[in-house]
């Protein structure tokens, strides 16, 4: 797939800071460097690394709270578009470990989390036109939203794609990019939250059917299902492929 050559190198950025840190920590008292490893960070909710140091049913029912507002931002935001069939790409269950740009520095991939969700569309006669933005960006200024646009300058027969993303201000970030294929991606993503990303993903992965993986495309509004804490440990499904992304 096209898109799947587009990476966003943060890895460098992240990586620099890391060693600056590391560093200007020597020397420091213990408190100073607790501030450097991320003890006095806050994440995309606001809440330090202790203040988010709760039990896993906890954290759950967070994760829950989370999953459900980036379904709510999704559904709106498709409906700008169109009311059919959307394929999935990202299905938005599971807590995915890993850091990504809004992490603080002492963030891991062990004691940090994101949650994403994506749906593409093909809608005919496609083309990548760049004023098949301008639904969303109406749309994201009617939210009064911070409104970023991108110009992707990849090689290729095509020609560029164009995306623009908007900040939520609540720790969330919306999407909608036109490929020059034809395939338009939207993708809801959150800020990098505080807590035990392996066992949530466990919690949350092994609570959901294997029927909730089968789903491929659905019209707006339709979820893999956030499970209850009592539900039954099943196979745990694989939430985290990015595959059905814009062809």
């Amino acid at each position: 797939m096209r898109e799947q050559n587009k990476v966003l190198r943060f890895v460098v950025i992240l990586g620099a800071v890391s060693v600056a840190l590391a560093v200007s920590a020597i020397g420091c008292t213990r408190a100073e460097r607790g501030m450097m490893h991320g003890w006095g960070r806050v994440d995309g909710a606001g809440m330090t690394q202790a203040e988010a140091s709760l039990s896993l049913r906890e954290q759950f029912d967070l994760v829950e709270e989370r999953i459900v507002r980036m379904q709510e931002l999704m559904t709106d935001a498709q409906v700008q578009i169109s009311s059919g069939l959307w394929k999935w790409g990202q299905k938005g269950g599971a807590p995915i470990a890993d850091v990504n740009v809004w992490s603080v520095p002492g963030m891991t991939s062990d004691n940090s989390y994101y949650l994403n969700i994506g749906r593409s569309i093909r809608p005919e006669g496609a083309t990548g036109a760049k004023a098949d933005l301008d639904p969303m960006i109406a749309y994201f200024e009617q939210q009064g939203w911070k409104t970023e646009f991108v110009t992707l300058e990849l090689e290729g027969v095509f020609g560029p794609d164009y995306l623009v993303r908007a900040d939520t201000g609540d720790g969330y970030l919306v999407s909608w990019e036109v490929q020059a294929n034809g395939y338009y991606n939207m993708e809801v993503i959150s800020k990098t939250f505080w807590g035990d990303s392996s066992d949530l993903q466990a919690a949350v992965s092994d609570r959901i059917p294997k029927e909730a993986r089968d789903i491929e495309e659905s019209v707006p509004g339709v979820y893999v299902p956030f499970p209850d804490w009592d539900d039954p440990l099943v196979s745990a499904p694989d939430l985290l492929d990015h595959s059905g992304k814009g062809e």
